[in-house]
């Protein structure tokens, strides 16, 4: 009897240390907060750590409107965070010999090898040739000097003249049509010279579509939804799944969100009918469980739950690895404290200030306020979901990061 009651004891402290772990409850403060104060309308927290899911919670409304609740399937715009599919999805071509790293970019599209360079003297444009080719490696690291309008605002009357400054790049008919114009305007610095975030993944996805055959979102189906079982990724959503797309709001007051108009601004852009043009820089939309699925075989080196693999483990180590040299990447006309791989966002040792990941964590987010963070040390993965504009929330992204980190590592001193 003694003995029962030793081993009823021991099993009540191991529910008792399990349950510790996995207590989130910082999680719903910061987010249940945010709700109160009107920041956000509500959101999706994912946490995976040590090969299983930790915590996986929906908070608030998907759509005020209607009081709809947000559930942890609900489907978000999730923007720049498709950069890093794109990306996969172009290595594994480079993987299997299809086009190398190094390559210039007018072996595969000719259009480019007549591209010149803007400098801006005064208020006049002067037109000088490149020192060098832009090479694949320039585009998945941003450094080709492809940006865009709000990364060089001094440059909005080339990105007019060359139809480049549209909201979402929603004015052309296929990535075919849009690569055509960036290839025709001047790039804004010279390749190689320095990291500047824009339309470069649109050229890679015009790329997987040269080298593949196929359109961008059949390739991607094929190579990397239906691998990994992503049933709720899409570029355009089917009509069945369109009341599960999380409305995007705007603070219009300090106590009032205000739903965005898409007369004005181009959010219902997922719901659009036989759309042919797939914007290889953000057009995905996405439940944090379907990319929570994509991290996981990443973190796994490659390697998917039937064992096989997406992806070589020696590619994703260029994936992963620093290919700014001592240089950091740039964004909205900041320099970050971090580094960047081919297509991801790097943790360095001085940028973890930010959120205490690990150095070498691979991170990045998307401009209606969505991130991801892979740190392989801790084996985690955080995915933080909200629908909001402007991209004002990266604080409080960080800090629900760090938050889960916290709970993470106190839990493992425990």
């Amino acid at each position: 009897m003694k003995q029962v009651r030793v081993h009823i004891v021991l099993v009540l402290i191991f529910f008792a240390s399990t349950s510790s772990a996995q207590n989130f409850t910082k999680i719903d403060s910061i987010i249940n907060a945010e709700i109160q104060s009107k920041n956000i309308a509500g959101g999706v927290a994912y946490v995976y750590h040590n090969n299983k899911v930790v915590y996986d919670k929906a908070y608030g409304f998907s759509n005020l409107a209607d009081q709809s609740k947000m559930q942890v399937n609900s489907i978000f715009r999730i923007a720049s965070q498709t950069k890093a599919i794109v990306s996969i999805a172009f290595l594994q071509l480079v993987e299997k010999g299809k086009i190398g790293l190094d390559d210039p970019i007018e072996k595969y599209i000719p259009e480019f090898s007549k591209q010149k360079v803007a400098i801006m003297e005064a208020d006049t444009f002067k037109f000088v040739s490149r020192s060098r080719s832009i090479t694949i490696r320039d585009l998945l690291t941003h450094q080709a000097g492809i940006s865009s309008v709000d990364e060089y605002p001094k440059y909005k009357t080339l990105y007019e003249k060359y139809q480049l400054n549209q909201p979402l790049n929603q004015g052309y008919l296929s990535l075919k049509d849009e690569v055509e114009q960036i290839a025709a305007m001047p790039l804004v610095h010279q390749p190689g010279e320095r990291f500047s975030y824009g339309l470069s993944t649109n050229v890679i996805g015009r790329l997987i579509e040269i080298i593949s055959g196929m359109t961008l979102d059949a390739y991607l189906n094929k190579n990397i939804f239906e691998p990994l079982k992503m049933t709720d990724t899409y570029f355009y959503l089917p009509k069945q799944k369109h009341s599960r797309l999380v409305k995007v709001y705007t603070k219009i007051s300090k106590d009032s969100l205000q739903e965005i108009n898409p007369k004005v601004y181009p959010v219902d852009y997922p719901l659009q009918e036989k759309g042919q043009y797939f914007s290889a820089i953000g057009g995905l939309v996405s439940t944090t469980h379907d990319y929570g699925s994509f991290l996981q075989c990443l973190m796994h080196n490659g390697k998917m739950q039937n064992a096989k693999q997406l992806i070589g483990a020696d590619i994703l180590n260029d994936f992963w690895t620093n290919q700014l040299g001592d240089k950091t990447f740039v964004f909205g006309g900041v320099k970050s404290l971090n580094n960047f791989g081919l297509g991801v966002g790097l943790t360095s040792q001085s940028g973890q200030i930010i959120n205490n990941a690990s150095k070498g964590s691979f991170f990045w987010g998307g401009a209606f306020n969505t991130a991801y963070m892979v740190d392989r040390k801790r084996n985690l993965i955080t995915i933080f979901c909200f629908q909001r504009a402007p991209f004002v929330l990266p604080p409080l992204l960080s800090k629900l990061e760090k938050t889960t980190i916290q709970i993470i590592d106190d839990a493992g001193r425990n």
